[in-house]
């Protein structure tokens, strides 16, 4: 595990945190250009995803007290142990979710592997103590928010990438939006 310590948020009470894989510089600028490409603004509106945050959630464990960021480091530490391993992952489906209006990347083929990963986060944060959503894991990568729509492109060709880490990351809010910050990073054997 490497920890930036300086991004750890000492000096506030509680922080918002994920667990989360970034895509690779190539699929990340893919993913973030795929709204543009689509014409999802000219066909559903809404606000398209910033590329530096276009990231998959693994398990959103939400308001924590800064106390508890070496627990949830340790638990990443005891997961990885565990064994978790690098799979590759593969974009190709565009959706859309009405009740919430939001405009997503996903796969038709969920790596066993990612739902390994997944399965093993939420088993050791339950145990730990933190309050986790129960429902069905559906990865997804958004694409963009505040969205209205009625048809949607049919995505040309998949991106893909291997999935080597994955990250605990912060959120805070900024006068532009949302603001991702790594807290720590696991290596996937």
């Amino acid at each position: 595990m490497r920890v930036a310590e300086e991004n750890t948020g000492i000096g506030r009470k509680t922080v918002r945190v994920f667990f989360a894989i970034w895509p690779n510089d190539t699929a990340q600028k893919q993913l973030a250009g795929l709204a543009r490409q689509l014409r999802l603004e000219s066909l559903c509106g809404g606000r398209k995803t910033k590329a530096e945050n276009t990231h998959l959630t693994l398990v959103f464990v939400g308001e924590v007290d800064t106390g508890k960021l070496a627990a949830l480091c340790r638990i990443a530490d005891d997961v990885q142990a565990s064994g978790a391993r690098a799979f590759d992952f593969v974009v190709d489906e565009i959706r859309y979710w009405k009740h919430n209006n939001i405009v997503y990347a996903s796969t038709g083929k969920v790596p066993r592997e990612l739902i390994n990963l997944v399965t093993a986060l939420q088993n050791a944060l339950s145990a730990a103590g933190f309050s986790l959503e129960r429902r069905a894991y559906r990865p997804h990568i958004t694409l963009a928010r505040d969205a209205s729509c009625k048809t949607l492109p049919e995505l040309t060709e998949p991106i893909a990438w291997r999935v080597r880490e994955w990250v605990l990351v912060k959120s805070e809010q900024a006068s532009g939006g949302s603001v991702y910050i790594p807290i720590g990073r696991w290596p996937l054997a």
